[in-house]
Formats: structure tokens, sequence, C-alpha cells
């Protein structure tokens, strides 16, 4: 033995040529990748996928990738180029980003990316048809504006984070069963979520103050967890008996606190422009009876013609007779004199001929003047008021005689 050999370190193996960062058994797994269609490369502690290696196998028909419990800084781009993956599992990583390329991805319904060191999601994650999105145990502070694109999501955790508010997009999630937000620092619940299908809500260690009252419509949940928040509404007794007494509450509140049944704006049908004219008290005296579906313009033309063609065929045919009105102490009155067919009931019958007679009035206290316009248009049909009672009783007209 040479001088100088006691002591001395052996050198270390150098790695062969082509072996794979995590040894025999990483080359195993993708040789059964491309077999099974399932890729496992779980607990290895990569840092990197084994892109190159793993060009020497085909893994074009892999659905499900379990890359969990490694070193990746990032999302492998290797892995978003596997256009056929269903289920991508990458939690207990030390993931910081989510790089854009996952939109490739177009067949992905299951992602996991839980326990990792993200601060946002990005929006093109929101283009994937995900059914399950496990996002809990990361440092996110807000969550994608278009979280409402997600139509097929039915499981969303985002647990054990930094979210201050939830965005009301996710009352778009119209498949959505099963939400989690436990531990972030949430201090209100939006009202959208009273309008999903959810089986299982979780909002416990949050700053709730209070339930909305809408919640009570959530009429498929089985499950609601409301514990370690400073509720107010209901009382925190209530809550500690349970979601039956929960939604008991609520009910009896929405019932003492009932909606406006019709809001104060033009909405209602009654309060329509020109409303509903009954005809009673009018001057028209049924030539306007309910005639709330008629515009007010136009009605008001034909009426004020009417009123002016009778006011100058009265005047016409016996301008004394407008002088003379009945006594309010039932004195002398008009004798029921017969009308020629020109006078004031001839015109009437030939311009009304498919109107009725207007009603009888009982002759009354005398009202008080009123002013000149006024009054001459009203005389011709008080006049006629006061006559037609009688011409019903009297005699039928006697014959004109004959000229010369």
């Amino acid at each position: 033995m040479a001088a100088g050999a006691v002591g001395a370190v052996p050198a270390e193996p150098l790695p062969l040529p082509g072996r794979l960062p995590g040894g025999a058994g990483t080359e195993r797994a993708l040789e059964e990748a491309e077999a099974s269609g399932t890729l496992s490369l779980a607990g290895r502690r990569l840092r990197a996928f084994p892109a190159a290696a793993a060009r020497r196998w085909d893994l074009s028909d892999t659905t499900q990738a379990d890359l969990s419990r490694n070193r990746f800084g990032e999302v492998p781009e290797a892995a978003c180029r596997l256009v056929s993956l269903e289920g991508l599992s990458l939690h207990h990583n030390c993931l910081r980003s989510v790089p854009p390329a996952i939109a490739n991805l177009q067949a992905l319904a299951h992602l996991d990316l839980s326990r990792n060191q993200l601060s946002s999601l990005p929006a093109c994650l929101c283009l994937l048809p995900l059914r399950v999105l496990n996002a809990s145990n990361n440092r996110l502070a807000r969550l994608p504006p278009n979280l409402g694109a997600l139509r097929t999501l039915r499981q969303l955790d985002v647990g054990c984070n930094r979210l201050r508010a939830l965005p009301p997009g996710l009352g778009q999630l119209r498949a959505l069963r099963d939400l989690n937000v436990r531990r972030n620092q949430l201090a209100a619940l939006p009202e959208e979520l009273s309008e999903l299908p959810l089986v299982r809500l979780d909002f416990s260690c949050n700053q709730v103050v209070a339930i909305p009252r809408c919640f009570r419509r959530l009429r498929h949940l089985q499950t609601l967890l409301a514990d370690n928040n400073p509720l107010q509404f209901p009382p925190a007794q209530i809550c500690l008996k349970g979601k039956v007494h929960v939604f008991k509450y609520l009910e009896a509140e929405a019932a003492a606190h009932p909606a406006p049944a019709c809001p104060p704006d033009e909405s209602c049908p009654l309060r329509q422009r020109g409303g509903l004219d009954s005809g009673f008290h009018s001057v028209d005296s049924g030539s306007k009876r309910w005639s709330g579906n008629e515009c007010s313009d136009e009605s008001s033309e034909p009426s004020r013609q009417h009123r002016e063609m009778h006011g100058r065929a009265a005047c016409d045919s016996d301008p004394e007779q407008l002088e003379e009105e009945p006594s309010p102490e039932g004195g002398p009155q008009l004798p029921a004199a017969p009308q020629e067919p020109g006078g004031v009931d001839g015109e009437r019958e030939r311009e009304e001929p498919g109107q009725d007679p207007p009603p009888e009035t009982p002759p009354g206290p005398r009202r008080s003047p009123q002013p000149p316009k006024t009054q001459r248009l009203l005389q011709p049909f008080l006049l006629l008021l006061f006559l037609l009672p009688q011409c019903h009783q009297a005699s039928p007209p006697r014959p004109r005689p004959a000229d010369g």
C-alpha cells in the first residue's frame, strides 16, 4: 500500500448517463404510465419534472397524474402538455404560481393545489371544465373575478387562506354542492349563495356577524358549519343548536319583516297614467266609462267636441229654457212639453243611436254658482237630465201642422 493511502475517502460514484432524478423508480413509473394511463410520481422529492426522460414513452393518453409531495416551485410545463389529463394532484409542493399553459388541459375535471404557497389563481383556470377544485391551505387573498364561469364545478375548497370577501360571481355556480371557506377573514357572506343548490356549507372560524335571511331558501342544505364566528344574527345560542333551529329563526324573521308588496314606483298596474274612470259624475255621462286603457290625449278631444256640439244644439233649440231650473223646495216645475224632431232630443238620438239614456237623477239642492264658462257647458246636460224622465211619461208628440 502506498504512503498516504491510509485514511483516503473513496470518491462517490458518478451518475450514469440518462439516469432519472428519482432513480429507477421514476423510470418504472413512466413506463407504467404509458401502459395504464396513470402517472404516479408522488413523494420523490422532485424539483423538476423529468421531461427529457419522459420523451422515451408516449404519455399522450395519460388521464391521471399524481405529482404530490414533491418540491415543485411551479406547475411543470410538461404536465400542462398532457392534454388528456382528467385529474391532476399537486398538493404538498412549493408552488408559487400557476402558468397560463394550464388552460391546455381542456379535459381536466379534478385539480388539487392544496398546501402550497399560492397567493392568487389565474383567470384562465376558470376556463377549464372543473368539477372539483381544492386550493386550501395557501396564501390566497382573493379569488378570480370570473369564478362564475366554472359552470360544472360541484366542490370548491378554499379554506385556510386569507380571503376577506367572496366574489359575487360565486352565485353563478349553479352546480355547486360543497363549499368550504373555513379559516379565512370573511366578515360577511354574499346573498348570492342562497341561489345555489348547496348540500354542505362550512364557513367556520371566520368573522361573520350575521347570516342573511335569504339563506332560508337553501332547501338542499344538509350540513351547516358556522362555529367560531362572532354571530349576532341568529344569536350564538341558536346556532349551537344546529341547522334546523337556524332555519326556523330565519323563517320567523323573514315573516316578521316581509318585503313590500308593491315598491313605490310605476311598476304597479293601478299607477299607470290616467288611472281608471268609472264614469260616475263625469261630464260625458257614459261615453268615458272604464276608459283606463285609452290615451288621455286622444279621449279628451272627442269629448270636448261632444260638449260643444250639444251646447250649440241646446242654445239654438230653445235658449229660454236654459234659465228655468227646478226649485230646491220642490215648487213649480217645467211642464212636460213635447219636443220637436229637430230639438235637443232629436239631435241626440241621431248622433248617439247606440247609447243608453242618462240615468235618472232626483232633483237635489241647488249647487253653488260655477264660473260662467263651465255653467254654459253644463246647462244643456242638466236640462236633459231633467226633461228625459218626464218625456217617458208624456203622451207621444203631436204632429206639426202643415204650412199655409
